[in-house]
């Protein structure tokens, strides 16, 4: 039987031989890269110790190992999907490689009428599957997001809490779950707040009138953020008047958290004390608004 297989193989033309060769090489390459990732993502879940966009407390029986164990069955699911289709392709990929100098024995239009009708039958019927699908590939190796990171995605502030080769799902502040088809979610802008890391810039805006003691404002503002306990003492909070109209003018107190939950806090708290000491000091103010997008202090317009 081997002396036949020799036999035969000599007979074959070298590309045959090179591409069969190569074939079975890419295959198993692709195989132990994505072995590998999905090892690595499995690592970076198993670490994790927080799944909140916002700290809070949960009517469900240990939601962290919960959403760990969750996010974990859903990696299995997601690269075993993702194993089976690139394999598939792959290999369909090599066999037509393999027969591709054999085809000048076919007719050209059975060819061309049976590629045709393909096209049309997946063109049709499977192109939100393949988009979807494809999206989800391309997500989970080139990462924008990850589960767990607090994103913001159409309006909407959350928690990445799991993303399937066809969807992603955003578990908001609030414990709601939207869901985003893949495709979009590499077709549209993505906050991603803990890409790199945790800290985040909080930017607390308010308006103050003119006849208020513009030093006496600073003062109070930074004392009410040094205080608060979900401040991150890396450096002092900042204070800018970013803008001037007839009656008012537009101030910013910006301080680092450690955590987009500890923000969340933190703008809550330095909100609620400064309209308690203005209202104390007699200080005219309104519209004092927090703000976690990154966006909303890269670019101030003065007026």
């Amino acid at each position: 039987m081997l002396k036949e297989i020799i036999l035969y193989s000599q007979g074959l033309p070298v590309l045959t031989i090179l591409t069969a060769f190569f074939g079975v090489f890419v295959i198993v390459w692709a195989k132990n890269k994505i072995d590998d990732t999905e090892s690595q993502r499995q690592e970076r879940i198993s670490s994790l110790d927080k799944f909140l966009a916002k700290n809070t407390d949960s009517p469900v029986d240990r939601p962290n190992r919960r959403a760990r164990r969750k996010a974990m069955e859903s990696i299995e699911n997601r690269f075993s999907i993702i194993r089976r289709i690139s394999l598939f392709v792959l290999i369909l990929i090599w066999m037509i490689a393999l027969f591709f100098p054999y085809m000048g024995s076919i007719p050209a239009t059975y060819i061309s009428v049976f590629a045709a009708s393909i096209g049309v039958v997946v063109g049709i019927m499977a192109r939100p599957l393949i988009e979807n699908t494809i999206a989800g590939m391309v997500i989970s190796f080139s990462q924008p997001f990850r589960v767990n990171d607090t994103v913001i995605v159409d309006g909407h502030y959350g928690t990445i809490e799991d993303i399937t080769t066809i969807h992603t799902v955003l578990k908001l502040w609030n414990w709601k779950r939207v869901i985003f088809p893949n495709s979009m979610m590499l077709s549209q802008k993505v906050i991603n707040y803990t890409k790199t890391d945790l800290y985040q810039w909080v930017n607390i805006e308010f308006l103050v009138s003119y006849d208020c003691d513009l030093d006496k404002v600073e003062r109070l503002v930074k004392r009410a953020v040094v205080n608060s306990n979900h401040f991150a003492d890396y450096e002092d909070p900042r204070f800018w008047v970013i803008s001037m109209d007839e009656r008012n003018f537009k101030c910013w107190v910006v301080a680092w958290a450690e955590n987009p939950p500890s923000a969340w806090e933190l703008g809550h708290e330095v909100r609620s004390k400064i309209i308690k000491v203005f209202h104390k000091h007699e200080i005219k103010a309104s519209k004092v608004e927090l703000s976690l997008s990154p966006e909303a202090i890269e670019q101030p317009q003065l007026k």
